[in-house]
């Protein structure tokens, strides 16, 4: 059979705090993949500051790209596309990406497509697996997105999501109450580990007879149970099971509903939370009982990446999907 012609795709994300591009060759070959973060700078303010985020993303994104092409083995010239984050997230951010890669795109006479971030996150799983055209039900856990989609023939519609805090920033808040650091997310489930998820009671609301989510009262919950002891740190490992369990229950039994609702047998996840393992392996173990196929990010790619972009925008561009140079940034983008 003949070669499969080279096709590479730049992926460029500036969302948010992470100064990120990859290189992607044809749909499945990860060529280089470079994320440079802002994280540390935010630790002090127990979150991102905006301007800090979109400045760092200013200073790095050249250093970023030149790092990406060599670790590609690659020169300007043999890139076919662009892929660039247009939005959700900060604004400040979202432009520095968007500005870069139109520059790049005009310079080179090569085309560029907008990507939806959070589309983005669920096919950081296509760069390994194919699910292609398959009917199936998407899963977005991060800081800032909770959500849930339903995908066929490649359009994505929103059939769930979270009505105050996305599940990211519940983690991140009830660290803060316990003192523990920013972000939350790792540093809880890493507490979580020598604690019992049974010896205190959390409850997150259920929400019946709707796929939305609300962690708003799990919240309040932890920080009234935290205000009535004497000794909190001797309860840290208890209280951060609880809260994880309590949290990971209601996200399972959310997405696995949908499943059975539309009718599917494979569930894509993405998203920094994804990361975490407690969710993986409850969502696994649940999934299986139901003959549901579960797919997951690499660890390093549940975080903003480039690869993640670049992998969305070659799937959008093999189906038509161009972008002019006057599309803007839309911080507040859906699906």
């Amino acid at each position: 059979m003949p070669r499969k012609r080279r096709f590479l795709t730049l992926g460029i994300e500036t969302s948010c705090d992470e100064t990120a591009c990859a290189v992607l060759e044809n749909d499945a070959n990860l060529l280089s993949s470079v994320v440079a973060s802002s994280l540390d700078l935010h630790k002090q303010f127990g979150g991102v500051v905006p301007e800090i985020a979109s400045r760092h993303c200013l200073e790095y994104i050249r250093p970023v790209y030149d790092q990406a092409l060599k670790e590609a083995g690659v020169l300007t010239e043999d890139i076919d596309l662009i892929g660039v984050t247009y939005g959700p997230g900060l604004v400040g951010s979202l432009l520095v990406g968007l500005t870069f890669a139109k520059a790049l795109s005009y310079t080179l006479d090569i085309p560029f497509v907008g990507v939806n971030h959070l589309e983005g996150h669920l096919y950081a799983n296509f760069i390994r697996n194919t699910v292609g055209a398959v009917p199936y039900v998407g899963l977005i856990v991060s800081g800032g997105h909770t959500s849930i989609v339903y995908s066929k023939n490649n359009a994505f519609t929103l059939i769930g999501e979270t009505r105050d805090d996305a599940v990211g920033e519940a983690f991140d808040k009830v660290a803060k109450m316990l003192n523990l650091g920013y972000p939350g997310g790792p540093i809880i489930e890493k507490k979580a580990r020598f604690g019992d998820p049974r010896r205190i009671k959390f409850t997150c609301a259920t929400l019946p007879g709707s796929l939305d989510f609300s962690f708003s009262g799990i919240k309040t919950a932890v920080l009234y149970y935290i205000r009535k002891l004497k000794n909190v740190e001797c309860e840290v490992p208890d209280i951060c099971a609880a809260f994880q369990d309590s949290v990971v229950r209601v996200i399972v039994d959310k997405i696995i509903t949908a499943a059975r609702e539309r009718k599917v047998t494979t569930i894509v996840v993405g998203g920094g939370v994804s990361a975490n393992q407690y969710l993986r392996d409850r969502l696994t173990e649940v999934a299986a009982e139901e003959g549901i196929t579960v797919l997951f990010p690499m660890i390093n790619e549940a975080i903003d990446n480039g690869a993640m972009i670049a992998r969305c925008a070659y799937s959008m561009y093999q189906r038509g999907k161009r972008s002019l140079y006057t599309l803007s940034a839309d911080p507040s983008l859906s699906f």
